[in-house]
């Protein structure tokens, strides 16, 4: 790639991410929609081979996505309630433990800006942060509709929409190629749903077993977090540290943190490069930033989607003469 096309590559690029970000909130139900189509299209080749017709498997797929996002929706909301309503507890409590915190800091002399810290860190603003969270979320549910209705076009329209693929792929070659991604980014949901739920059930393990409060929640969101790649897991661990400190002791949350810190390095670092294998070749680094870079553009949904767009632009690209250098770029190899 020579140096015009270098800067003409560039300039593409920003035109590209800041389009995508202006008209992010019509763009984003499509990017969901084809996904959620692609995660069940397995499923719908199934009933379809079964004997159901097209529109019954349309709906019954329909019928699981609308109750998971139901059941998903109507607990976290619960949840998020009862916690507000106990907020005044854990206030009281946590300016019982501020003293001690500070007085084990001080006899190790280690002296910090407590007063900005304390002020950070108090309760009510952790509740106000997480508000701040599930609002943009809750942006996102907005659309949730268009996607719903997004999905079932392209489920009852599954057998033409491969017929459409096979036309752009008139190549032994291209068809593998596309089946190779369909593959991939299916594989990736699959093991990643794995280990996602996999991570929640250990982690309401340990909680369960230091009887923590919200045991339940933060083993789901653990499980929904670990979509995000790189430090999903890490953040889920935030809000059950925080209640532990405030309910348990310093060996307790310790030992807790200590679990969750195990979990996720052999889930994430173990488990997960090893049922994956190849079939993603991008680089930790690219996985990364692709989280950050999809996350401003789309927001937390785009840090869920992450690797799967950017394994798409991987694939592209491999199969460009001119911008194969960007492919060796995201490669891991």
């Amino acid at each position: 790639m020579d140096k015009n096309n270098a800067f003409s590559t560039l300039a593409y690029i920003v035109i590209i991410i800041t389009g995508l970000k202006l008209s992010s909130s019509i763009i984003l139900p499509f990017f969901m929609a084809i996904f959620l189509f692609i995660i069940f299209l397995p499923l719908v080749n199934k009933l379809n081979k079964i004997g159901l017709p097209n529109i019954m498997t349309s709906l019954i797929i329909l019928f699981i996505i609308v109750i998971v996002l139901f059941l998903l929706g109507t607990f976290l909301t619960t949840s998020g309630n009862e916690i507000v309503n106990n907020i005044s507890l854990y206030q009281e409590k946590f300016y019982q433990l501020t003293p001690n915190i500070i007085a084990f800091f001080e006899d190790y002399n280690i002296s910090l800006e407590w007063k900005s810290i304390i002020s950070f860190i108090e309760p009510i603003k952790i509740v106000n942060y997480t508000t701040v969270f599930f609002k943009s979320m809750g942006n996102v549910a907005m659309n949730v509709s268009l996607t719903l209705i997004l999905v079932m076009f392209l489920l009852l329209e599954s057998s033409i929409i491969s017929q459409k693929a096979l036309y752009f792929t008139k190549t032994e070659q291209s068809k593998k190629k596309l089946e190779l991604l369909v593959t991939r980014i299916n594989r990736y949901f699959v093991i990643k749903t794995f280990t996602s739920a996999l991570t929640g059930l250990l982690v309401w393990t340990v909680l369960a077993y230091f009887d923590l409060q919200y045991a339940v929640l933060f083993a789901v969101l653990a499980f929904l977090l670990n979509y995000i790649p790189s430090i999903g897991s890490f953040i889920a661990a935030i809000p059950a540290l925080f209640v532990a400190i405030l309910q348990l002791d310093i060996i307790d949350t310790s030992l807790i943190a200590l679990s969750y810190l195990i979990i996720n390095t052999v889930i994430g670092s173990f488990l997960e490069p090893k049922t994956m294998g190849k079939d993603l070749g991008l680089s930790t680094f690219v996985v990364f930033s692709s989280m950050v870079i999809w996350g401003w553009i789309f927001g937390p949904i785009g840090m869920f989607l992450a690797v799967p767009l950017t394994l798409l632009i991987k694939i592209a690209c491999e199969n460009s003469k001119l911008y194969h250098g960007v492919a060796v770029i995201l490669k891991d190899e």
